[in-house]
Protein backbone atom coordinates (compact mmCIF):
# COMPACT_ATOMS: atom_id res chain seq x y z
CA UNK A 1 0.00 0.00 0.00
CA UNK A 2 1.27 3.41 -0.92
CA UNK A 3 2.10 6.01 2.23
CA UNK A 4 -0.13 8.97 2.08
CA UNK A 5 -0.71 12.30 4.22
CA UNK A 6 -3.56 13.08 5.63
CA UNK A 7 -4.54 16.76 7.23
CA UNK A 8 -6.97 16.10 10.52
CA UNK A 9 -8.02 19.27 12.59
CA UNK A 10 -6.03 19.17 16.17
CA UNK A 11 -9.33 20.51 18.09
CA UNK A 12 -11.90 18.06 16.87
CA UNK A 13 -10.57 15.28 14.78
CA UNK A 14 -12.35 16.28 11.53
CA UNK A 15 -10.66 16.75 7.93
CA UNK A 16 -9.24 20.02 7.37
CA UNK A 17 -9.87 21.16 3.76
CA UNK A 18 -7.64 24.20 1.79
CA UNK A 19 -10.06 27.02 2.49
CA UNK A 20 -10.21 28.97 -0.63
CA UNK A 21 -8.10 32.61 -0.77
CA UNK A 22 -7.55 32.12 3.02
CA UNK A 23 -4.00 30.30 2.45
CA UNK A 24 -4.97 28.18 5.36
CA UNK A 25 -6.47 24.74 6.16
CA UNK A 26 -10.21 25.07 7.58
CA UNK A 27 -11.73 22.33 9.59
CA UNK A 28 -15.22 21.00 8.00
CA UNK A 29 -16.64 20.57 11.43
CA UNK A 30 -15.54 22.82 13.89
CA UNK A 31 -14.54 25.73 11.92
CA UNK A 32 -10.60 25.81 13.13
CA UNK A 33 -8.25 27.66 10.96
CA UNK A 34 -5.12 26.49 10.68
CA UNK A 35 -2.34 28.96 8.47
CA UNK A 36 -0.44 27.47 5.93
CA UNK A 37 3.37 28.33 6.06
CA UNK A 38 4.84 28.91 2.51
CA UNK A 39 6.52 31.82 1.25
CA UNK A 40 6.13 33.36 -2.20
CA UNK A 41 8.26 30.87 -4.81
CA UNK A 42 11.75 33.13 -6.20
CA UNK A 43 10.74 34.71 -9.03
CA UNK A 44 14.16 33.97 -10.24
CA UNK A 45 13.89 30.33 -9.48
CA UNK A 46 15.33 28.34 -12.16
CA UNK A 47 16.69 25.19 -13.11
CA UNK A 48 18.89 24.43 -15.49
CA UNK A 49 17.05 22.10 -18.71
CA UNK A 50 20.71 20.59 -20.13
CA UNK A 51 21.56 19.29 -16.72
CA UNK A 52 18.27 18.18 -16.02
CA UNK A 53 17.50 15.95 -18.74
CA UNK A 54 21.31 14.47 -18.49
CA UNK A 55 19.92 12.68 -15.20
CA UNK A 56 16.59 11.96 -15.41
CA UNK A 57 16.00 8.62 -16.28
CA UNK A 58 14.50 7.44 -20.15
CA UNK A 59 11.32 6.14 -18.22
CA UNK A 60 10.46 9.24 -16.34
CA UNK A 61 7.60 10.06 -16.41
CA UNK A 62 5.56 6.60 -16.63
CA UNK A 63 2.31 5.71 -15.82
CA UNK A 64 1.34 5.21 -11.72
CA UNK A 65 -1.67 4.15 -9.73
CA UNK A 66 -1.80 4.17 -6.13
CA UNK A 67 -3.60 1.48 -3.94
CA UNK A 68 -4.52 3.31 -0.73
CA UNK A 69 -5.73 1.88 2.48
CA UNK A 70 -8.29 4.43 3.75
CA UNK A 71 -7.28 4.79 7.73
CA UNK A 72 -10.57 6.24 7.88
CA UNK A 73 -13.17 3.39 7.08
CA UNK A 74 -11.18 1.02 6.17
CA UNK A 75 -11.47 0.82 2.68
CA UNK A 76 -8.80 -0.08 0.10
CA UNK A 77 -8.82 1.83 -2.71
CA UNK A 78 -6.68 3.08 -5.80
CA UNK A 79 -6.42 6.59 -7.28
CA UNK A 80 -6.61 7.34 -11.10
CA UNK A 81 -4.01 7.12 -12.79
CA UNK A 82 -1.04 9.43 -12.31
CA UNK A 83 -2.60 11.59 -9.43
CA UNK A 84 -1.41 11.77 -6.68
CA UNK A 85 -4.15 13.35 -4.47
CA UNK A 86 -7.73 13.09 -4.04
CA UNK A 87 -10.38 11.66 -1.49
CA UNK A 88 -11.55 8.19 -0.52
CA UNK A 89 -14.27 7.13 -2.84
CA UNK A 90 -16.40 5.67 0.45
CA UNK A 91 -15.78 8.14 3.32
CA UNK A 92 -14.34 11.33 1.16
CA UNK A 93 -11.28 11.48 3.10
CA UNK A 94 -8.56 13.67 2.06
CA UNK A 95 -5.90 12.22 0.90
CA UNK A 96 -1.94 13.27 -0.48
CA UNK A 97 0.92 11.19 -1.70
CA UNK A 98 4.20 12.97 -1.37
CA UNK A 99 5.54 12.95 -4.92
CA UNK A 100 9.16 12.64 -4.88
CA UNK A 101 8.04 9.16 -4.44
CA UNK A 102 6.62 8.78 -7.93
CA UNK A 103 8.65 11.51 -10.27
CA UNK A 104 11.69 12.24 -10.59
CA UNK A 105 10.82 16.16 -10.38
CA UNK A 106 8.94 17.32 -8.06
CA UNK A 107 6.91 20.73 -8.07
CA UNK A 108 8.89 24.11 -7.28
CA UNK A 109 5.58 25.96 -6.28
CA UNK A 110 1.52 26.19 -7.05
CA UNK A 111 -0.37 28.97 -7.37
CA UNK A 112 -3.27 28.22 -5.01
CA UNK A 113 -7.21 28.40 -6.03
CA UNK A 114 -8.83 32.29 -5.60
CA UNK A 115 -12.26 31.13 -6.73
CA UNK A 116 -14.77 29.12 -5.58
CA UNK A 117 -16.92 26.30 -6.57
CA UNK A 118 -20.15 28.75 -6.71
CA UNK A 119 -18.15 31.13 -8.32
CA UNK A 120 -16.74 28.95 -10.94
CA UNK A 121 -20.18 27.59 -11.89
CA UNK A 122 -21.51 30.77 -12.23
CA UNK A 123 -18.96 31.59 -14.99
CA UNK A 124 -19.66 28.63 -16.91
CA UNK A 125 -23.31 29.90 -17.54
CA UNK A 126 -21.97 33.32 -18.35
CA UNK A 127 -20.37 32.01 -20.75
CA UNK A 128 -22.25 29.61 -22.21
CA UNK A 129 -24.69 32.69 -22.85
CA UNK A 130 -21.77 34.13 -24.28
CA UNK A 131 -21.40 32.24 -27.15
CA UNK A 132 -21.83 33.48 -30.62
CA UNK A 133 -22.41 31.15 -33.16
CA UNK A 134 -24.43 28.50 -30.84
CA UNK A 135 -27.44 26.86 -30.90
CA UNK A 136 -29.96 29.00 -29.69
CA UNK A 137 -31.17 25.61 -27.47
CA UNK A 138 -27.94 25.82 -25.87
CA UNK A 139 -28.44 27.69 -23.21
CA UNK A 140 -31.49 25.81 -22.16
CA UNK A 141 -30.36 22.44 -22.98
CA UNK A 142 -26.64 22.75 -21.76
CA UNK A 143 -26.40 19.82 -18.90
CA UNK A 144 -23.86 19.43 -16.80
CA UNK A 145 -22.38 16.27 -17.44
CA UNK A 146 -20.65 15.25 -14.02
CA UNK A 147 -19.95 17.39 -11.02
CA UNK A 148 -17.39 20.07 -11.23
CA UNK A 149 -13.91 18.95 -10.57
CA UNK A 150 -11.23 20.78 -8.64
CA UNK A 151 -7.91 20.12 -9.52
CA UNK A 152 -4.18 21.03 -9.90
CA UNK A 153 -3.00 20.25 -13.04
CA UNK A 154 1.37 20.23 -13.68
CA UNK A 155 2.62 23.34 -16.11
CA UNK A 156 6.23 23.53 -17.45
CA UNK A 157 7.50 27.27 -17.60
CA UNK A 158 10.68 27.44 -19.59
CA UNK A 159 13.01 30.26 -19.81
CA UNK A 160 15.19 30.79 -22.96
CA UNK A 161 17.78 33.17 -25.12
CA UNK A 162 17.37 31.80 -28.89
CA UNK A 163 19.43 33.52 -31.23
CA UNK A 164 17.82 33.03 -34.93
CA UNK A 165 19.37 33.60 -38.38
CA UNK A 166 16.55 33.67 -41.15
CA UNK A 167 16.32 33.52 -45.19
CA UNK A 168 13.50 35.67 -46.97
CA UNK A 169 12.22 37.71 -48.88
CA UNK A 170 10.88 41.66 -48.54
CA UNK A 171 7.95 43.15 -50.09
CA UNK A 172 7.20 46.88 -51.11
CA UNK A 173 4.61 47.94 -52.98
CA UNK A 174 4.64 50.61 -55.40
CA UNK A 175 2.09 51.90 -57.64
CA UNK A 176 1.50 51.93 -61.61
CA UNK A 177 -1.31 52.50 -63.83
CA UNK A 178 -2.88 51.44 -66.84
CA UNK A 179 -5.87 52.56 -69.00
CA UNK A 180 -9.17 50.83 -68.48
CA UNK A 181 -12.19 51.37 -70.27
CA UNK A 182 -15.51 52.24 -68.58
CA UNK A 183 -19.26 53.32 -69.28
CA UNK A 184 -19.86 56.82 -68.45
CA UNK A 185 -23.21 58.37 -69.11
CA UNK A 186 -24.15 55.44 -71.29
CA UNK A 187 -20.68 56.16 -73.19
CA UNK A 188 -17.35 53.98 -73.28
CA UNK A 189 -14.06 56.14 -72.18
CA UNK A 190 -10.66 55.71 -71.23
CA UNK A 191 -9.31 56.21 -67.46
CA UNK A 192 -6.24 55.76 -66.12
CA UNK A 193 -6.42 53.50 -63.18
CA UNK A 194 -4.22 53.12 -60.23
CA UNK A 195 -2.62 49.57 -59.52
CA UNK A 196 -0.62 48.30 -56.82
CA UNK A 197 1.98 45.68 -57.21
CA UNK A 198 5.06 44.58 -54.64
CA UNK A 199 8.58 44.51 -55.44
CA UNK A 200 10.42 41.59 -53.41
CA UNK A 201 14.14 41.79 -52.54
CA UNK A 202 15.61 39.09 -50.55
CA UNK A 203 16.81 39.26 -47.21
CA UNK A 204 18.83 37.76 -44.37
CA UNK A 205 19.45 38.29 -41.12
CA UNK A 206 19.93 37.55 -37.66
CA UNK A 207 17.36 38.12 -34.91
CA UNK A 208 17.66 37.80 -30.83
CA UNK A 209 14.21 36.76 -28.60
CA UNK A 210 14.55 35.95 -24.82
CA UNK A 211 11.89 34.24 -23.23
CA UNK A 212 10.45 34.33 -19.57
CA UNK A 213 8.38 31.45 -18.16
CA UNK A 214 6.72 30.39 -21.39
CA UNK A 215 3.86 27.92 -19.80
CA UNK A 216 2.97 24.39 -21.78
CA UNK A 217 0.12 22.05 -19.77
CA UNK A 218 2.23 19.03 -18.27
CA UNK A 219 -1.00 16.60 -18.32
CA UNK A 220 -3.26 14.73 -20.92
CA UNK A 221 -6.22 15.56 -18.88
CA UNK A 222 -7.02 18.15 -21.24
CA UNK A 223 -6.50 18.34 -25.11
CA UNK A 224 -4.04 20.62 -26.37
CA UNK A 225 -6.05 23.05 -27.98
CA UNK A 226 -6.42 24.32 -24.26
CA UNK A 227 -3.00 25.45 -24.58
CA UNK A 228 -3.37 28.84 -25.18
CA UNK A 229 -6.02 29.26 -22.37
CA UNK A 230 -3.98 27.79 -19.50
CA UNK A 231 -0.86 29.81 -20.36
CA UNK A 232 -2.39 32.70 -19.08
CA UNK A 233 -1.33 32.92 -15.12
CA UNK A 234 -0.15 35.28 -12.52
CA UNK A 235 2.94 34.38 -11.79
CA UNK A 236 3.61 36.80 -9.04
CA UNK A 237 0.99 34.85 -6.94
CA UNK A 238 2.96 31.52 -6.99
CA UNK A 239 3.89 29.62 -3.55
CA UNK A 240 6.49 27.67 -2.53
CA UNK A 241 5.06 23.77 -3.05
CA UNK A 242 3.16 22.67 0.04
CA UNK A 243 0.94 19.57 -0.10
CA UNK A 244 -1.34 21.32 2.26
CA UNK A 245 -2.63 23.57 -0.42
CA UNK A 246 -3.94 20.33 -2.06
CA UNK A 247 -6.49 18.73 0.75
CA UNK A 248 -9.77 18.54 -0.85
CA UNK A 249 -8.71 18.69 -4.17
CA UNK A 250 -7.34 16.47 -6.89
CA UNK A 251 -4.07 17.21 -7.93
CA UNK A 252 -2.02 15.05 -10.80
CA UNK A 253 1.70 14.39 -11.72
CA UNK A 254 3.33 15.37 -14.64
CA UNK A 255 2.55 12.63 -17.55
CA UNK A 256 4.14 15.23 -20.40
CA UNK A 257 8.18 14.39 -19.63
CA UNK A 258 10.64 17.33 -19.66
CA UNK A 259 12.11 17.38 -23.02
CA UNK A 260 8.45 17.09 -24.63
CA UNK A 261 7.46 19.51 -22.46
CA UNK A 262 10.58 21.81 -23.82
CA UNK A 263 9.20 20.62 -27.35
CA UNK A 264 6.17 21.95 -27.04
CA UNK A 265 7.24 25.13 -25.54
CA UNK A 266 9.63 25.82 -28.48
CA UNK A 267 6.61 25.44 -30.93
CA UNK A 268 5.24 28.62 -28.42
CA UNK A 269 8.74 30.37 -28.56
CA UNK A 270 8.64 29.83 -32.60
CA UNK A 271 5.59 32.51 -33.78
CA UNK A 272 7.27 34.96 -31.47
CA UNK A 273 10.62 34.40 -33.10
CA UNK A 274 8.74 34.48 -36.26
CA UNK A 275 6.98 37.69 -35.96
CA UNK A 276 10.41 39.42 -34.95
CA UNK A 277 11.89 38.30 -38.45
CA UNK A 278 8.91 39.82 -40.33
CA UNK A 279 9.76 43.07 -38.15
CA UNK A 280 13.65 42.87 -39.34
CA UNK A 281 12.84 42.37 -42.75
CA UNK A 282 10.85 45.22 -42.56
CA UNK A 283 8.30 46.53 -46.10
CA UNK A 284 5.22 46.01 -46.31
CA UNK A 285 4.89 42.34 -47.18
CA UNK A 286 6.91 39.33 -45.69
CA UNK A 287 7.90 36.03 -47.07
CA UNK A 288 10.14 33.33 -44.45
CA UNK A 289 11.69 30.71 -46.49
CA UNK A 290 13.81 29.51 -43.67
CA UNK A 291 14.25 30.14 -39.72
CA UNK A 292 17.56 28.13 -37.70
CA UNK A 293 18.07 28.75 -34.15
CA UNK A 294 19.92 28.09 -31.60
CA UNK A 295 18.32 27.99 -27.99
CA UNK A 296 20.95 29.21 -24.93
CA UNK A 297 20.71 29.21 -21.42
CA UNK A 298 17.52 27.29 -21.18
CA UNK A 299 15.61 26.81 -18.00
CA UNK A 300 12.32 25.34 -16.19
CA UNK A 301 10.48 25.11 -13.03
CA UNK A 302 7.57 22.91 -12.81
CA UNK A 303 4.20 24.50 -11.01
CA UNK A 304 0.96 23.04 -10.51
CA UNK A 305 -1.99 25.45 -11.58
CA UNK A 306 -5.58 25.25 -10.21
CA UNK A 307 -8.76 24.67 -12.49
CA UNK A 308 -12.12 23.76 -12.06
CA UNK A 309 -13.08 20.87 -14.81
CA UNK A 310 -16.51 19.71 -15.73
CA UNK A 311 -18.37 18.84 -19.04
CA UNK A 312 -21.43 19.13 -20.58
CA UNK A 313 -24.15 17.26 -22.67
CA UNK A 314 -25.93 18.71 -25.67
CA UNK A 315 -27.34 16.72 -27.72
CA UNK A 316 -25.89 13.46 -26.62
CA UNK A 317 -22.70 14.96 -27.46
CA UNK A 318 -20.17 15.91 -24.05
CA UNK A 319 -18.64 18.91 -24.52
CA UNK A 320 -15.63 19.69 -21.98
CA UNK A 321 -14.71 22.81 -20.34
CA UNK A 322 -12.22 24.26 -17.45
CA UNK A 323 -12.54 27.15 -15.17
CA UNK A 324 -9.30 29.00 -14.60
CA UNK A 325 -9.37 28.47 -10.47
CA UNK A 326 -6.89 31.65 -9.97
CA UNK A 327 -8.78 34.32 -12.14
CA UNK A 328 -12.46 32.52 -12.79
CA UNK A 329 -12.12 32.36 -16.93
CA UNK A 330 -14.27 29.89 -18.01
CA UNK A 331 -12.93 28.08 -21.55
CA UNK A 332 -14.71 24.80 -23.46
CA UNK A 333 -15.39 23.10 -26.15
CA UNK A 334 -18.79 24.13 -27.61
CA UNK A 335 -21.49 23.69 -30.46
CA UNK A 336 -21.80 25.81 -33.54
CA UNK A 337 -24.85 26.50 -35.07
CA UNK A 338 -24.17 26.10 -38.95
CA UNK A 339 -27.31 28.02 -39.68
CA UNK A 340 -26.45 31.11 -37.95
CA UNK A 341 -22.85 30.81 -39.31
CA UNK A 342 -24.23 30.56 -43.01
CA UNK A 343 -26.47 33.39 -42.38
CA UNK A 344 -24.33 35.67 -41.40
CA UNK A 345 -22.36 34.59 -44.34
CA UNK A 346 -25.22 35.98 -46.44
CA UNK A 347 -25.86 38.87 -44.54
CA UNK A 348 -22.07 39.97 -44.94
CA UNK A 349 -22.38 39.05 -48.75
CA UNK A 350 -25.49 41.47 -49.10
CA UNK A 351 -23.80 44.06 -47.44
CA UNK A 352 -20.95 43.84 -49.56
CA UNK A 353 -23.29 44.08 -52.82
CA UNK A 354 -25.23 46.70 -51.59
CA UNK A 355 -21.97 48.75 -50.73
CA UNK A 356 -20.85 47.79 -54.32
CA UNK A 357 -23.82 49.41 -56.04
CA UNK A 358 -23.83 52.25 -54.29
CA UNK A 359 -20.63 52.98 -54.92
CA UNK A 360 -21.33 52.64 -58.79
CA UNK A 361 -23.79 54.86 -59.07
Amino acid sequence: MTPYRHFKCNHCGSDLDYAIGLHSLKCISCGHVDPIEASALDRYLVHDYKAAISQINYFDPSDIQHELKCENCGADFVLADNVHADECPYCDLNVVVPVQHERQLSPDGLLPFEVVQSAAEASFKKWINGLWFAPTALKRKAIQAKPILGAYLPIWAFDAQVDSEYEGQRGDNYTTYRNVRVKVNGKTVSRRQAVTKIRWRHRSGRVFNQFDDVLVLGSFTLPLKFQRFLSVWDLTQTREYNEKYLSGFRSELYQVSLPEGFKRAKDVMYQTIRATVKRDIGGDHQRIHHIDSTYHEVGFKLILAPMWISAFNFKNKSFRYVINGQNGKAHGERPWSIYKIIGSVMMLAMIAALIYVLTQQ
